[in-house]
C-alpha cells in the first residue's frame, strides 16, 4: 500500500548542533522545520544532513531558507518524544526571491 503524498513547502526556523536525537541517530546537526501543508506553527526536529545536502552550505547558514519536497497528507503524530524520523524525498532548496518582490 503506497502512502499518498503532496508538495509542500518547508522552511527552516532553527538549527541544533552537538547532540543525537535517539541512540541510533547518527547526525549531530538536527534543524527545526515547518512545513505549510501541515501546520504554520507547529515545528518539527528532523536530521539537517538532506537540507545541507540541497543546499550546499553547512548547517548554521540553514536558518531561514525554503525547500520544496514531497510529504505525507497527514503529519507525523505526537507520540516520537525523542524527535521526528521525517524523510524528504525530491528536497530542492528554493530559488531566492527576485529583491523588488521583497518590498
Amino acid at each position: 500500500m503506497s502512502t499518498r503524498t503532496q508538495p509542500a513547502i518547508v522552511s527552516i526556523v532553527a538549527v541544533e548542533t552537538g547532540g543525537k536525537l535517539d541512540c541510533c541517530d547518527t547526525d549531530t546537526a538536527h534543524v527545526w522545520v515547518t512545513v505549510t501543508n501541515w501546520s504554520p506553527r507547529r515545528a518539527y526536529l528532523t536530521g539537517a544532513a538532506p537540507f545541507t545536502t540541497a543546499a550546499g552550505c553547512g548547517p548554521a547558514s540553514l536558518v531561514g531558507r525554503m525547500f520544496t519536497t514531497t510529504v505525507p497528507l497527514s503529519p507525523p503524530g505526537d507520540k516520537d518524544t525523542n524527535g521526528e524520523r521525517l524523510e524528504w524525498p525530491e528536497l530542492e532548496e528554493c530559488p531566492p526571491l527576485p529583491e523588488g518582490w521583497l518590498t
